[in-house]
């Protein structure tokens, strides 16, 4: 059975194709699935560059009440993959569950968030793509309440065209949400 492929075209022409990983990380995947289908992530701006750390595509959910929910975090089954260069995961905020929606991709090894947040894929083409935002030209924006956490975003925006999916025919469904989580309150659009 093959895994689904997700494909995320850039403003700038560029295609980034990953592999998702539904044995690995079922909730993740369908959760990026999910939203994938429903065009949450196309035409957004990407968000927080760290360099040598890590690529954030959003961490105010897409700015889309869509995109406004936790899920389980798959990597507490003790199933997952490590978090390198070249793989895409779910990210959260220290609490018991996953944001449903802000995929970010690690640019280098970082073991202090293996197993901490579910790595649903890995990157297949366009890893020249990361490594190029990575030198993207940013500037420093405060973290609501944690003036430790770097945001770096990019000076020219840089732009999530698409993103496309194939599954090859299955059906993934809707993830399975939390409920009663408090919301962060920099997720703009969905308050109460």
């Amino acid at each position: 059975m093959q895994n689904p492929i997700a494909i995320m075209t850039l403003s700038n022409g560029g295609v980034i194709r990953m592999e998702l990983y539904p044995d690995i990380a079922p909730n993740a995947v369908s959760s990026f699935l999910y939203l994938a289908r429903r065009k949450v992530f196309d035409h957004y701006p990407i968000e927080r560059i760290v360099p040598g750390w890590v690529l954030d595509m959003s961490y105010h959910a897409f700015h889309n009440p869509e995109a406004c929910y936790f899920i389980p975090n798959d990597a507490e089954q003790g199933r997952y993959l490590e978090a390198v260069f070249g793989t895409v995961g779910l990210g959260g905020y220290g609490g018991p569950g996953i944001s449903g929606g802000e995929f970010f991709f690690p640019l280098a090894d970082c073991p202090a968030i293996t197993g901490a947040y579910p790595i649903f894929g890995r990157v297949t083409h366009g890893l020249s793509e990361l490594r190029r935002l990575e030198q993207v030209e940013t500037y420093p924006v405060p973290f609501p309440g944690q003036p430790d956490v770097l945001i770096n975003t990019p000076v020219r925006p840089e732009f999530i065209q698409t993103v496309t999916v194939d599954t090859f025919g299955r059906d993934f469904g809707e993830p399975v949400r939390l409920k009663g989580m408090e919301k962060p309150l920099f997720w703009p659009l969905l308050q109460g």
